[in-house]
């Protein structure tokens, strides 16, 4: 059976014309559950911005030109206005700077086209299957088999082959996707390796492995930390037999860009390309926080839906990331990590240990 790609695939109708919000997501007729927090902008406020994508522009210079310099001269100047957010009109290039991907494209000329032209992928009907699962609500995906389609096909195709390793993961569609928003298709690309390889901060690959274990070791730190930042409420999870697997695996592995209000999300991607995952830690805490006295009061199925609906007003990010950026991990992740690592350690080297025992008795009987 030949092989179907989707340059074989024509173009589905383009959808009605719909009113969408400033991001480019379709406006739900009733209002989106988040949707109140997105105030409109007043002429003060749009003053406001337009100084502050002025004082980034001076920051980072023509094309980036003087990132670099100024982040050694001044990183807790350039930290604090990540903090507050990158300027729309200027994120896909500061993403790029931030996360080291510039740097990869740089080095590797032609690579993207010589994967995406000249390579086969095993992954390349599983993509299809669900690239119109990703952020379906947006202008930019809607139509099948469209331009914005086609693109996500493209970069999570090219990285399928790029690292076969890893190969495509369903989650990663909402990684490509959210960066396509922002910067071209081979732009993109590189964003994702330097995410998943590693060119930064800690490599992200191991979400997508077979087991997922960094995803476990996410969540084993994360419960952890629950139960010591919030204890009441730890003990009223291990009581109703509710663990991070049920509610936060998806923070982890889209880092907040499959269910949460893209306003939020991309702040949160501001401080994640720049300090790494701690931020999808402190968030989830502070979440968690945020909601605390109404949560421990639930009992398992209704704990299990507030966990993953959670209120508009925890949801805006000028409440909710202030509370994230006190909460202190990063020492405690290090320690959790090597407990992990050392708990996991016996678990194989037990297992090890039983197989080889399993195999003499088989080898006397």
């Amino acid at each position: 059976m030949e092989k179907r790609r989707i340059d074989d695939c024509e173009p589905g109708p383009v959808p009605s014309p719909r009113p969408v919000d400033r991001f480019g997501f379709v406006k739900q007729e009733h209002g989106s559950p988040h949707e109140g927090v997105i105030k409109s902008r007043s002429a003060i406020q749009f003053e406001r911005e337009e100084r502050r994508v002025r004082k980034w522009r001076k920051m980072i210079g023509v094309g980036g030109s003087d990132w670099k310099h100024y982040v050694r001269r001044k990183p807790h100047v350039v930290k604090r206005r990540i903090r507050k957010g990158i300027p729309d009109c200027l994120r896909g290039l500061v993403w790029q700077l931030i996360s080291g991907s510039r740097d990869l494209l740089l080095m590797n000329p032609g690579v993207y086209e010589q994967l995406l032209i000249y390579e086969t992928s095993t992954s390349e009907l599983d993509i299809i299957r669900d690239i119109s699962r990703t952020f379906p609500s947006h202008v930019f995906f809607q139509q099948r088999h469209g331009p914005g389609q086609r693109s996500l096909y493209n970069v999570l195709k090219a990285y399928s082959v790029y690292d076969r390793d890893v190969g495509y993961v369903q989650g990663m569609g909402f990684l490509a996707g959210l960066l396509l928003l922002y910067m071209s298709e081979e732009d993109a690309f590189w964003l994702m390796v330097a995410l998943l390889k590693g060119a930064v901060h800690a490599p992200m690959e191991g979400l997508y492995q077979v087991g997922l274990p960094l995803v476990q070791q996410y969540l084993f730190q994360f419960d952890h930390l629950v139960k010591e930042h919030l204890p009441k409420l730890g003990e009223h999870f291990t009581k109703e037999m509710i663990n991070p697997s049920m509610y936060a695996s998806q923070w982890f592995i889209t880092v907040f860009s499959y269910s949460f209000p893209f306003h939020l999300a991309l702040r949160i991607w501001d401080v994640f390309l720049f300090e790494g995952v701690k931020i999808v830690f402190k968030v989830g805490l502070a979440l968690l926080t945020y909601c605390h006295d109404d949560l421990i009061k639930l009992p398992f199925e209704k704990l299990i839906h507030a966990l993953r609906n959670f209120p508009e007003d925890a949801m805006d990010p000028d409440k909710l990331l202030p509370v994230a950026y006190s909460i202190k991990v990063s020492k405690r992740l290090e320690e959790l990590k090597s407990l992990y690592e050392k708990q996991n350690k016996k678990v194989v080297q037990s297992a090890e240990t039983n197989g080889k025992v399993k195999q003499q008795d088989m080898q006397e009987d």
